[in-house]
């Protein structure tokens, strides 16, 4: 198992297998705008976990909560994936570190390789973390197995 420490407060755990992907493994996702704060990936289960923070004042982070940026994040991401086949699952709510994460699951086709994801939302203070897994649908069981453990084991300074 490795670990990793996020923006000073947050420690995720992770089993053997994944590494932390490099700029240009990064490079090679289209959906990756901008380079998130940290991605790992292990191609043996074909799944990619990749995690942002981001830090609001303490009124705006008063009047946002996870549940409603969830519903914000689907929406938003509908359109642009429509083109990829994109299947809205469920609203998802987890517990990490005891602390909640809001987020939904979906589906969507790229080169004719069925996917599926989980967005999810966590609040910690004044800070937003945005955590996302990619897997393939055929091993949908036990990625969402593999990454609800993770999320469960999340840790806070």
């Amino acid at each position: 198992m490795e670990k990793m420490k996020l923006n000073n407060e947050l420690t995720i755990t992770y089993p053997d297998g994944f590494h932390v992907m490099d700029q240009e493994e990064l490079g090679k996702h289209q959906y990756f705008g901008e380079a998130p704060g940290w991605s790992i990936s292990d191609p043996d289960r074909h799944i990619m976990i990749s995690a942002a923070w981001k830090k609001t004042n303490g009124i705006v982070a008063k009047l946002l909560n996870t549940k409603d940026i969830a519903r914000q994040m689907e929406a938003g991401i509908k359109a642009p994936m429509q083109q990829y086949g994109y299947q809205f699952e469920e609203f998802l709510s987890l517990q990490a570190g005891g602390k909640t994460a809001d987020g939904y699951r979906y589906s969507y086709t790229v080169q004719e390789i069925g996917m599926s994801g989980e967005s999810l939302c966590i609040k910690n203070k004044s800070t937003f973390y945005y955590i996302h897994c990619y897997y393939r649908t055929e091993l949908k069981e036990e990625s969402i197995a593999l990454f609800e453990k993770m999320i469960g084991e999340i840790s806070w300074n």
